[in-house]
């Protein structure tokens, strides 16, 4: 048998037994013990530290993990603050976002990331929304905002490139509005809101009965955009735009007079910040409160009014629609209404000619008096 000693593991075989140094140091009661040395035997393994993150800037694990609700607070916040869009523009980015965002979590039940900003995604987006029998043009603004959220993205190196660049857009179709209202329908309204002994529905409709003004930019009209008899200087529009807008030089002082009369007794100080017109309402537990009035608060009043004329479809819209075309019949000169509205290009103008054609009538009127006589010797 043989009796030869095994020695033991991180001992020198040629040391002798007594000079064994200790695995352990003593520790004191109730602690763990302190490691004298590693076993020489144990070699740290000779491995690189693991790739964390991909190639390119639009491959990083983390920025392709992230959450697609921050990136679009961020890209609401820029539009607001940097490029100077309206809080109705920012809220409608918001709003076709979030549709967007929706669709992802009842597509894959998680929450949307950056890697759902694909030319699959986006087009089982739009096949959903063709399937929920949605209007082209409806169609077609949802995709424009899903794609400056991505050329956002793009110029943040967040995407390598725009998905939908990929993608057909739906055609652009303008169709000429579907309800106008006359010259009497826009009158009653005004006349209405006198009856009700209402300065401040009275001002309101004035402006939108003689200017076309979208609600919005009628709701954050200030005191400062008032300008003598002229009109209104500097009035913030769609796209974060200003214009200066004329107005008839009666309806500037009545605007003044409703500054100086009514305004006053509704805010503490008027300034050339304030805003022009404000919404009240409350409780009787809660008390009154005041507030700038929003386009929503005008949206609302026009329906108000629109039922006291009989006229209950009423929208502030339309009376930018009638605005037009009782302009457009007036000089015939699209060129006029274009500027009157604020329009980008002709092309949008040009849908109003569609309507009630005015001037075509009159190119035909000669034939009045041949197709009487006609009929009436066929008679």
């Amino acid at each position: 048998m043989n009796n030869r000693r095994v020695p033991e593991l991180g001992c020198d075989t040629n040391a002798p037994s007594s000079a064994v140094l200790p695995a352990e140091m003593p520790a004191e009661r109730g602690e763990p013990p302190v490691p004298m040395r590693v076993d020489g035997w144990i070699v740290r393994p000779d491995t690189a530290d693991q790739r964390k993150r991909g190639r390119g800037s639009a491959r990083r694990t983390e920025t392709m993990a992230q959450q697609l609700t921050d990136l679009v607070e961020q890209f609401c916040n820029f539009q607001r603050k940097q490029r100077g869009k309206t809080e109705g523009g920012v809220r409608t980015y918001r709003w076709i976002l979030e549709q967007f965002l929706i669709f992802v979590r009842n597509r894959y039940g998680r929450l949307a990331r950056l890697t759902d900003l694909t030319p699959q995604t986006i087009q089982a987006w739009m096949d959903d929304m063709a399937g929920a029998d949605l209007a082209l043009s409806t169609m077609r603004v949802r995709q424009s905002t899903l794609s400056s959220f991505c050329a956002w993205l793009v110029k943040r190196d967040v995407l390598n490139a725009n998905p939908i660049a990929k993608l057909e857009r739906p055609p652009h179709r303008p169709e000429p509005p579907k309800q106008v209202p006359g010259p009497s329908i826009m009158d009653a309204v005004v006349e209405a809101a006198k009856t009700r002994r209402r300065p401040r529905d009275v001002a309101i409709f004035l402006i939108l009965r003689y200017t076309g003004m979208r609600r919005e930019s009628v709701a954050t009209l200030r005191v400062q955009h008032l300008d003598g008899a002229w009109g209104l200087r500097g009035v913030r529009v769609k796209g974060g735009k200003t214009r200066d807008i004329p107005l008839p030089s009666i309806v500037m002082k009545f605007l003044h007079a409703y500054v100086e009369r009514i305004l006053v007794k509704q805010v503490e100080q008027v300034g050339p910040e304030t805003p022009l017109f404000w919404s009240t309402w409350g409780r009787r537990a809660v008390g009154k409160t005041r507030a700038p009035m929003t386009g929503k608060n005008i949206w609302r009043l026009c329906k108000v009014y629109g039922r006291m004329i009989g006229f209950p479809e009423l929208k502030p819209h339309d009376l930018r629609h009638g605005v037009a075309m009782e302009v457009l019949e007036q000089h015939h000169d699209l060129e006029q209404v274009r500027a009157l509205l604020g329009h980008a290009r002709l092309d949008t103008t040009q849908i109003y000619t569609s309507i009630r054609p005015a001037q075509l009538k009159r190119a035909v009127s000669f034939y009045e008096e041949k197709a009487i006589r006609m009929l009436s010797e066929g008679g």
